[in-house]
């Protein structure tokens, strides 16, 4: 069937004219199961590439490549969060929000660099000065400090902000084989405020957050598409691998295999209470509430 013929085509031309780069970007599909009252995961078919927990208002946010989403009801039901609209090509990878009470949302990702919302989405800002916005691939806010924020660049390395994306400085070129993404956990031990956890193609790397040098965390020897910290216990984290999911009870020196779902995880974030959530292929988002419960798809 050619591209004219085929209806599903036809209807993405019709909307793509009519609605302009602002709808597309908010996902026409997502928006259209939103209105209908419907899970936006039956309808996104992208993956999810980030997972972020907004303790202020107890809403769970999964991004895919070309839109982010919000839950406030852990994740069955799922609305848009509407980004500036731009001509210019872009991809969301990730997302993050900050400590504190006002649970300001960052989004980044190539062609995006870093933009900031304090109303949850309604206005946005960008916060790009110092960066090279355009090779921006991944972001971690700081576990305790609701201003500080770092930012991976490709080619460059390792950026933080201490005014909330205001003013970033290059502080590190980053680990050997770069940055897929990476989080602040504040796990006691730090010369300074805390940790940095980085997956990427050499495993999980961490380095105190002075910037004192990297090694790798325990001996996984394989690439590792995504990393989180329990907030409850900072020395818990979880990292996902192309063989499933890992724990390490002690901060990356030992790892073992967990039961996970049966996708190939591209997401990962612990909320405060302990839940762990995973998010993979077709915008599918799944729930853990503990280590002896089932896995539950939470669009199911």
């Amino acid at each position: 069937m050619s591209g004219v013929a085929n209806p599903r085509r036809r209807f993405l031309l019709v909307a793509s004219q009519a609605v302009g780069a602002t709808a597309l970007w908010a996902g026409i599909p997502g928006m259209r199961a939103a209105l209908a009252g419907v899970p936006a995961t039956q309808a996104t078919g992208t993956d999810v590439v980030a997972l972020a927990f907004d303790q202020p208002s107890q809403s769970l946010l999964k991004a895919s490549a070309n839109a982010v989403y919000r839950s406030g009801d852990g994740g069955r039901l799922w609305t848009p969060v509407q980004l500036p609209s731009t001509s210019a090509p872009r991809s969301v990878t990730s997302i993050a929000v900050s400590a504190g009470a006002k649970g300001s949302l960052y989004v980044s990702g190539p062609g995006i660099g870093v933009l900031r919302s304090d109303n949850a989405g309604r206005n946005w800002s960008a916060r790009n000065e110092g960066l090279p916005r355009t090779e921006v691939t991944a972001l971690a806010a700081h576990a305790d400090r609701p201003e500080t924020v770092y930012a991976y660049a490709n080619g460059h390395g390792i950026f933080r902000s201490e005014d909330g994306g205001q003013h970033w400085r290059l502080m590190d070129a980053g680990p050997r084989g770069g940055v897929t993404r990476f989080v602040h956990s504040n796990m006691p031990g730090s010369m300074q405020s805390g940790w940095l956890f980085v997956a990427g193609p050499q495993g999980v790397r961490r380095a105190m957050d002075c910037f004192c040098g990297w090694r790798d965390a325990g001996e996984l020897g394989r690439a590792v598409d995504a990393v989180a910290y329990d907030p409850r216990r900072p020395s818990s984290l979880y990292a996902a691998t192309d063989a499933g999911l890992v724990f390490s009870a002690d901060g990356g020196e030992k790892w073992s295999q967990v039961n996970a779902p049966a996708v190939t995880i591209g997401a990962l974030v612990v909320t405060p209470d302990g839940a762990l959530y995973a998010g993979g292929a077709d915008g599918n988002v799944f729930r853990r509430s503990g280590a002896a419960t089932p896995w539950e798809r939470m669009d199911a």
